[in-house]
């Protein structure tokens, strides 16, 4: 895999989710915002090897968490460990099924982007409030209905904005230098 092109495509995310992606708000119903970085996620666990696919999930869901607007605790501190740990969880769910889908389709990518969403934030809570039965750390507040329906609205602006990102990194895909699986019965779906 090209080493140059993921840093790029990794600027460009971050750049899109921190700055560029308010542009694409929707305030009327509750602020639901796009984001660009499962998009990446997906991608890159779709076609890279695994245990490649799964470091950059790592160090990408590392860089989310450092970002502004993700992951602050008081006093401008950061915890990492949510979104690395939701990517991982993400790209391995991915990991297990991408050689029983189509990977060469853009709504295989819209599709999985809204489930990268999803389980990242479920990994997020399941960080949060495992983080709040400890006895020094205040217990997670927040959440509810509301809550809900903004990350299913997250998750599902974030699959149809997948659409455009997937089909350049499908038509770009030349180089991205994944290796393809040799063998008799590999195929590329």
């Amino acid at each position: 895999m090209n080493a140059i092109v993921v840093i790029v495509a990794t600027i460009l995310a971050l750049a899109f989710d921190a700055s560029f992606a308010e542009a694409f708000t929707l305030r009327s119903t509750g602020s639901i915002t796009p984001q660009a970085m499962p998009c990446l996620i997906v991608f890159v666990a779709l076609f890279a090897p695994e245990t490649t696919a799964l470091l950059v999930a790592l160090l990408l869901g590392a860089l989310v968490d450092l970002s502004p607007g993700h992951g602050q605790l008081g006093a401008g501190a950061h915890i990492i460990g949510p979104s690395a740990l939701g990517f991982v969880v993400t790209t391995y769910l991915i990991l297990k099924v991408r050689n029983i889908v189509f990977r060469r389709r853009i709504l295989t990518i819209a599709f999985f982007a809204f489930g990268a969403v999803v389980v990242t934030a479920a990994v997020h809570a399941f960080v949060l409030v495992t983080r709040g039965f400890m006895p020094w750390n205040p217990a997670a507040v927040g959440g509810g209905m509301g809550e809900f329906v903004k990350l299913f609205g997250t998750a599902i602006y974030t699959g149809l904005l997948a659409v455009p990102i997937g089909w350049c990194f499908l038509s770009t895909i030349g180089i991205w230098k994944f290796h393809s699986p040799t063998g008799r019965r590999a195929t590329w779906r």
